[in-house]
């Protein structure tokens, strides 16, 4: 879970006031009997109780049917780097977005309802916990749907299906191999962005931009995907190695 103080410190500037709400679940946030708290160890990861601010979540148990309009946020470099509520590395330059109730590893659309640009996502972590907000960007989500400079939005939150990747809680060790299809290494920043636009509009969502430095120098690595079947990645590899020829395979 992202450090709360620092968020509440980082949006305090940002706040605006009003959202509507067509949500089905209009109190996702709710406070259960001892008896069923004393259960909640036992659910899954994805959708286990938490407690911010003296204040107890639980959230859906499925994303099905989820719509809903609000204020969102987005947040960037204090968290980069930083494990999110589902144990993934927060990627600021990547898309993905914190909820506080949808399930961990939903895959929504989310709609700028100021210019109609939208993006499909997987929630991977928790928040916003500022005002009313109901959705948290990461700053490649916030850059494409154009809201980097506004600082908050009024969007609209779509649910489509859980993301059939699991959940890092729960892999064990052994199963834990995943397969990256690799596409190129660059040193312009703006160079990457370019190719993982290209990867996303080709029809690969997981891709990624990770940043490592290898003897004093920045590089802003371009995976296509994980996968945790090898076969999954060699076909991957195969259909990009026209476009990118120099794509290979890391597990």
């Amino acid at each position: 879970m992202r450090q709360v103080t620092a968020l509440l410190a980082g949006l305090a500037l940002l706040t605006l006031a009003g959202c509507g709400s067509m949500n089905p679940y209009p109190q996702h946030v709710y406070s259960k009997p001892p008896s069923e708290r004393a259960q909640s160890g036992t659910l899954d990861p994805k959708t286990r109780p938490y407690t911010v601010l003296g204040r107890t979540y639980y959230p859906l148990q499925t994303p099905r049917g989820y719509d809903e309009v609000g204020l969102a946020s987005w947040y960037g470099r204090d968290f980069h780097g930083k494990k999110t509520a589902n144990g993934q590395i927060y990627n600021m330059y990547g898309v993905s977005a914190a909820h506080k109730t949808l399930p961990l590893g939903s895959r929504v659309r989310v709609t700028n309802l100021e210019n109609e640009r939208s993006v499909v996502l997987v929630i991977n972590d928790r928040g916003p916990f500022v005002n009313e907000r109901i959705l948290d960007l990461s700053y490649g989500a916030a850059k494409k749907l154009g809201t980097v400079d506004r600082g908050v939005a009024k969007v609209r939150v779509t649910a489509l299906d859980m993301d059939p990747g699991p959940a890092p809680e729960r892999i064990s060790v052994a199963a834990a191999k995943r397969y990256q299809v690799r596409v190129g290494a660059f040193a312009v920043r703006d160079n990457a962005e370019r190719v993982h636009r290209r990867l996303v509009g080709a029809g690969y969502p997981g891709a990624s931009i990770a940043m490592v430095s290898r003897d004093g120098q920045v590089l802003h690595i371009v995976v296509a995907g994980s996968f945790a079947d090898r076969d999954q990645a060699e076909r991957v590899l195969e259909a990009l190695k026209r476009e990118f020829p120099t794509s290979y395979i890391i597990s």
